[in-house]
């Protein structure tokens, strides 16, 4: 605990409601918060570290100064959040979860996990996904952009366009009918 912040450790907060309320100086470790209603809430300045959210509602959260690192997105809402806002080092995954209009931009998002989710149009441009693992997950409208997908997993991920000459694709996993995708981008007409 530094600078006056309070230090919430180990702790569960059920079916608390901080809709659109401000959270400053707070340190959250190996917490969990279930069934809550964050929407739209405000952290500036605050820590979390190895907290999970399951079933909640994070719609519109807003993340200033603030550090996420070991967090789990479980069964939960979690649309229209500027991740990029978020300190460094960041680290996050998301299971079964709605993380649609969210931004990760230049975000090292190395080894996460986004599991069998809704993530349209969200935004992964210059972000390092290497090793990430999309499985399940529809990602309908989703920008890559020099983005590095090194060894990244898209087995039944569904609706990606990936531009393989403005990102790194090198061991990435697809299968079909997905991989099709990548003849989109390289502007040929297949014909049968």
């Amino acid at each position: 605990m530094s600078n006056g912040e309070i230090l919430h450790q180990h702790k569960r907060f059920e079916n608390i409601s901080y809709e659109d309320k401000i959270v400053e100086g707070r340190e959250f470790y190996d917490c969990t918060f279930y069934k809550s209603n964050l929407k739209g809430c405000t952290f500036l300045e605050c820590t979390f570290e190895k907290c999970t959210f399951e079933d909640c509602d994070l719609s519109l959260i807003k993340v200033k100064r603030t550090a996420l690192t070991g967090i789990k997105v479980i069964n939960s809402k979690a649309i229209g959040i500027l991740w990029c806002d978020a300190s460094n080092p960041f680290s996050i995954s998301f299971n079964n979860s709605q993380i649609s209009y969210s931004n990760f931009y230049g975000k090292n998002l190395k080894k996460s996990q986004f599991i069998k989710c809704i993530g349209e149009d969200m935004d992964f441009s210059e972000c390092n996904l290497s090793s990430a693992n999309f499985t399940g997950t529809d990602l309908r409208n989703v920008r890559f952009f020099n983005t590095d997908l090194t060894g990244a997993n898209f087995v039944d991920a569904e609706n990606y366009f990936i531009d393989p000459k403005t990102n790194k694709v090198k061991n990435a996993r697809f299968n079909l009918p997905g991989a099709l995708s990548f003849l989109a981008a390289l502007d040929i007409v297949l014909v049968d």
